[in-house]
């Protein structure tokens, strides 16, 4: 296990770096994979594997909610991604709602009590700890209603424009995120943000599209096109099969869960084993075990079909 850990961690020094982006807790090389960790309760085994992330991934991504719950003195000490939370809005119990222009999650809990996500909660949060923050998105699943879907994706610039115009913190790297229901609706918002100074960019709502390889190629590409050569993440999609096709089509990085996911079901990457009732111990070496191959999924599949210029990426 340590062999593979710091054969990857080795491979991972040895990269290009001439496509970067700096940040307060450190350079972040392109490609890069991007663990997706969380804190609190809920997922006890991510705060075993936590410790191990500074030495195989150069980024950590955690979503807004666990952020949230996150103790001052678990903060990764490898730059940290924070999302806004917004696939929130595709629970049963909330709702999106426009308020004086801007797009805000209504939530429901148990008890009743209405709890309100809206963009200046989550640039508040992103400026005080985040490295790099994303700016309050909707999701549109696929099939939605189109009066609908065309609300979230003007309700997502919106929020996004808003954010750009109200940040404070000169160290924190914003990205706009993208939403849309079609290729084309992707282009539409990509092209109207890509004409403010945002520090990269992000598309989201790919992973209930992804049994449509050509279509989620395409969606990249249109990204890439219309952004230039700022960084384009993307999110949710980390699986070690999609690791090729997305760098290909233009992504820098890409995030995921899926490597702790697979370690709960005793699955490992590197191969068709199955471990059945693993012991925590187990997990967490899978986990890592999986961690280290999309690592060098990532190592051995470089970006090869659009320009890259050799410059600090801010």
């Amino acid at each position: 296990m340590d062999a593979f850990s710091f054969q990857c961690h080795a491979q991972k020094r040895l990269r290009d770096t001439s496509r970067f982006l700096e940040t307060l807790h450190g350079l972040i090389p392109y490609p890069t994979y991007v663990p997706v960790t969380t804190f609190g309760e809920a997922y006890p085994l991510d705060q075993l594997i936590r410790p191990y992330l500074p030495r195989l991934a150069d980024c950590v991504m955690v979503s807004h909610f666990y952020a949230k719950q996150m103790n001052p003195t678990e903060r990764p000490s490898i730059p940290m991604m924070v999302d806004s939370g917004g696939f929130s809005s595709l629970f049963q119990n909330s709702k999106v709602e426009d308020r004086n222009g801007l797009g805000v999650i209504i939530r429901t809990g148990e008890d009743g009590v209405e709890e309100t996500t809206n963009p200046a909660e989550v640039l508040d949060f992103q400026e005080q700890w985040a490295d790099i923050g994303f700016t309050l998105d909707f999701p549109i699943p696929p099939g939605f209603d189109p009066s609908k879907a065309k609300l979230r994706q003007v309700l997502t610039i919106a929020n996004a424009k808003w954010a750009l115009e109200n940040r404070r913190s000169s160290t924190l790297k914003l990205f706009a995120a993208i939403q849309g229901d079609s290729e084309e609706m992707y282009g539409e918002s990509a092209e109207e943000l890509a004409r403010y100074p945002f520090d990269g960019f992000a598309i989201g709502g790919l992973i209930p599209r992804a049994h449509n390889r050509d279509l989620v190629e395409a969606i990249v590409k249109r990204e890439r096109h219309e952004i230039g050569d700022r960084p384009l993440h993307i999110f949710g999609l980390g699986h070690p099969k999609w690791i090729p096709l997305l760098l290909h089509a233009g992504a820098d990085s890409v995030d995921s869960s899926s490597y702790v996911k697979y370690a709960v079901d005793g699955k490992s990457w590197w191969n068709s084993r199955k471990l059945i009732d693993p012991h925590p111990l187990d997990r967490v070496q899978l986990a890592i075990e999986n961690l280290s191959y999309a690592t060098w999924q990532v190592l051995t599949n470089p970006q090869t079909t659009w320009d890259q210029p050799s410059q600090e990426l801010t």
